[in-house]
Order: structure tokens, then C-alpha cells, then sequence
């Protein structure tokens, strides 16, 4: 996972714009909703990779 990168997140396409520390526990991330634009953090181990063939909405 890279900053930038399309991420699925319950089930709706975020843009990845930022982590925690590696050193810190239960790590997060926040995420850009890629059709609304809000700003959220979620924990990174709930984070999915998009399907291959593009079927979620961008």
C-alpha cells in the first residue's frame, strides 16, 4: 500500500492519503472518499485492495 493508492474500505473506494508510524500500535490510516472527498480514518487492517477489473464506481 502506497500513498495514492485505491484502497477498499466498507466497501467504498478511498484514495489512501496517509499512515500512521509503523511503530505505532493498532495502526490507521486516513482515507479520502474517492466519489465524496470526506476525510476519515480507519484501521489499516481493515483496509482491502480494489478488484482487478474495475468494478467498484471511482
Amino acid at each position: 500500500m502506497n500513498i495514492g493508492d485505491l484502497v477498499l474500505y466498507q466497501g467504498r473506494l478511498h484514495y489512501l492519503r496517509g499512515l500512521d508510524p509503523m511503530s505505532v500500535p493498532d495502526r490507521r490510516a486516513v482515507l479520502e472518499d474517492a466519489e465524496t472527498g470526506e476525510e476519515i480514518t480507519a484501521p489499516i487492517a481493515e483496509l482491502e485492495s480494489p478488484p482487478p477489473n474495475g468494478n467498484q464506481r471511482v
